[in-house]
């Protein structure tokens, strides 16, 4: 061989050296760039300080949206954000952009048995994120609605009253329902991967996360339980600023002499704090404003608020059907627990005691009790410290060990309580037989 033939053997030698180092080190390298981005290893998701997620404003000005015009819906609209106040981006009202989705996210397989791909005029709908089915001790589904950036909120509600310590020895399971991250933002969909790898308690659609795709996500909640968690006995479906009182809950599903025990197996029961003549808005300046196009009537029919919804599973499914046939309107409590039930002949059960925000304050200033009366549900917007003190407050109260009471009364609450829970459930006095159960996890 020449020295011409050798020089240039050697050249290809290194050339594929350079290739091959490349290619194996760009993965590694980008992972790296993308954890620094949020402030550090994956653990921090959950850790006692949120890391820093992508910056709003980079989703904000990722360029121009395809958009398309639905029946009910008016367009732009305005994406979440942690504040629930920044209008630092707009999101044009359209399903999620799978041109900008990246590789690892982008489905086109077909749905799951017993799952379709219609959700209302969508009908390329998939979850980009899923759970596995209720298994048969889940009594109670609780879907949280959050939004994508709404890291933080999640945060407080897995270790407060969705604490896994506690809600693994109850009949409950709590997951949490997003939207899409909209184009441009493939950094937050691997940042949802990775939180939903370390809870397993993701649940995403392939719509964007956006103010006026809220009713996708309702009505995605429905789905959801209808196909794969039909068989629990209630559907919770709560916001991510609410606390929710899940002691009390067990308390009541597991209590027989309570009035709310019969309550909860009504077979028709839509449960929230009903709102009844509520007029609708009309002006320019608010944030609720709906053409005569969208709702020609002056007021709208009774409806919950969808901050706090008990349904049973027959509501569940007919409201589900309803929905899919429905025309799509943005305001989803109006247009699933208002017209449809309506439509459907469901009946709101109203909601008695709900903790509005001067009831906190007296509560955690000690001028009211944790059962004086008992709640279910706080109203919007509660801080996380408020959270924080009122889910010790309900700790301290499950584990207060009781004045031994006579014998006999004893035996028989006992007798009743074996009677009344089924198998593996939490005893019906959460202050006796739980703390082996339930509070074992948590002292």
């Amino acid at each position: 061989m020449d020295k011409r033939s050798l020089c240039l053997l050697l050249i290809c030698i290194n050339l594929c050296l350079v290739i091959w180092l490349v290619s194996v080190q760009q993965s590694p390298m980008l992972e790296a760039e993308i954890m620094a981005d949020f402030g550090g290893g994956s653990s921090s998701i959950t850790g006692s300080s949120t890391p820093s997620p992508p910056s709003q404003t980079q989703s904000a000005n990722s360029g121009s949206r395809r958009s398309r015009s639905k029946p009910y819906q008016t367009k732009p609209s305005r994406t979440f954000s942690n504040n629930n106040n920044s209008d630092s981006s707009l999101v044009s009202s359209n399903t999620f952009d799978s041109a900008a989705t990246p590789p690892a996210i982008r489905s086109q397989t077909p749905a799951p048995n017993g799952s379709s791909m219609q959700l209302m005029d969508l009908n390329n709908f998939v979850y980009l994120i899923d759970q596995p089915a209720c298994d048969k001790d889940v009594r109670v589904l609780i879907l949280v609605h959050s939004a994508v950036r709404n890291t933080e909120k999640r945060r407080i509600i897995r270790e407060t009253w969705a604490d896994r310590k506690y809600i693994d020895g109850t009949p409950l399971k709590v997951i949490f329902l997003v939207g899409g991250v909209g184009a441009n933002a493939e950094r937050w969909q691997q940042f949802l991967g990775r939180e939903n790898h370390l809870n397993g308690d993701l649940i995403q659609g392939n719509f964007d996360d956006a103010y006026r795709n809220m009713t996708y996500k309702h009505v995605m909640a429905l789905k959801w339980f209808n196909e794969k968690c039909s068989g629990a006995q209630l559907l919770v479906k709560v916001d991510d600023d609410v606390f929710m009182n899940t002691p009390q809950l067990v308390k009541y599903l597991t209590t027989p002499s309570l009035p709310e025990f019969a309550m909860l197996q009504d077979p028709q029961l839509m449960l929230c704090r009903v709102v009844r003549h509520s007029r609708v808005k009309r002006s320019y300046r608010s944030k609720w404003r709906v053409t005569y196009k969208e709702y020609p009537h002056r007021f709208y029919p009774e409806y919950c608020p969808g901050m706090a919804i008990v349904y049973a599973p027959d509501v569940v499914r007919r409201l589900f059907e309803a929905a899919q046939k429905s025309k799509y309107f943005w305001v989803d409590d109006v247009l699933i627990t208002g017209i449809l039930a309506e439509e459907t002949g469901s009946k709101i059960t109203p909601l008695k005691y709900y903790l509005e925000q001067k009831d906190v304050r007296s509560l955690l200033s000690g001028e009211a009790d944790l059962e004086d009366p008992p709640f279910l549900f706080t109203n919007h917007a509660i801080k996380p410290d408020e959270s924080m003190e009122i889910w010790q407050m309900a700790l301290d109260r499950i584990q207060r060990p009781l004045l031994t009471p006579p014998a006999s009364s004893l035996a028989s609450a006992s007798i009743a309580s074996k009677s009344a829970a089924p198998s593996g459930w939490p005893s019906a006095n959460l202050s006796e037989a739980p703390q082996q159960t339930i509070a074992t996890g948590l002292s």
